[in-house]
């Protein structure tokens, strides 16, 4: 039997009972997901999620305060009184290996809560596209693809991101996948842009407006394609490396 493909063009737009056991990856490339890939890969021991600042401030409360680091944007800018606002630069090797990272910013980590009913949960971003594709290959289970959107809308740059995981999961394993709903316009979409990622970000409205506000250069890191190898999986409120 073929394994489906859904696409939930946004957070907003997930059902959480449709999930269940399906394997998900939620994509919120600016910036969210590609913060936490960055952060991971740069040795942070988990990242937390948080869909407010008030549960972020809680969990924050349950560890030694030189244990963790609180990260969070509205707007695009940094909460007052947070370590980190959301842009994946400020989250370096020097600054956050060997911490717990507590993060809540206004639609991926939201669409990541969302998405924890499912029986894997992965973060997607360009960062580590093909490694996320490789592990859902070994998957014997449905797919949600989820784009995190804009505020409940679509956003060119998270359905790009999740069509292109979508074509490499059909491509790379022929008559195994049954892309349904809007899965394969993504995927078509998506492959137009191939090779033209880091001017999808700038003529974007969300990387326009990051652009306007001082995070021009976040707009290259978060486009730089599979220059990360890793799987960050979210299981019982933590996000860790597999």
């Amino acid at each position: 039997m073929r394994k489906r493909i859904r696409f939930y063009p946004s957070g907003a737009e997930v059902n959480e009972q449709e999930i269940v056991g399906t394997t998900a990856a939620v994509a919120d490339v600016l910036r969210a997901t590609s913060t936490i890939v960055t952060a991971l890969g740069n040795g942070c021991k988990a990242v937390i999620p948080a869909t407010d600042i008030k549960t972020a401030l809680a969990a924050v409360r349950s560890f030694r305060r030189q244990d963790v680091l609180l990260g969070g944007e509205r707007m695009g800018r940094k909460i007052d009184g947070f370590d980190f606002g959301n842009s994946p630069q400020e989250y370096t090797r020097e600054r956050v290996e060997d911490k717990v990272i507590v993060i809540t910013t206004t639609n991926g980590t939201k669409a990541l809560v969302y998405a924890q009913t499912a029986v894997r949960t992965v973060v997607l971003s360009f960062l580590n596209l093909t490694a996320i594709a490789d592990f859902i290959l070994q998957q014997e289970r449905d797919v949600s693809v989820i784009a995190a959107g804009n505020d409940g809308d679509d956003s060119i740059e998270d359905t790009v991101c999740c069509g292109l995981l979508i074509d490499q999961l059909v491509r790379r394993a022929p008559g195994q996948f049954q892309p349904c709903q809007a899965s394969p316009r993504a995927a078509q979409l998506a492959v137009a842009q191939q090779g033209k990622i880091q001017q999808l970000l700038r003529q974007s409205p969300h990387g326009e407006y990051l652009t306007s506000i001082g995070y021009e250069s976040d707009l290259t890191l978060c486009a730089d394609m599979d220059s990360r190898s890793i799987v960050p999986h979210y299981s019982h409120g933590r996000i860790t490396i597999i």
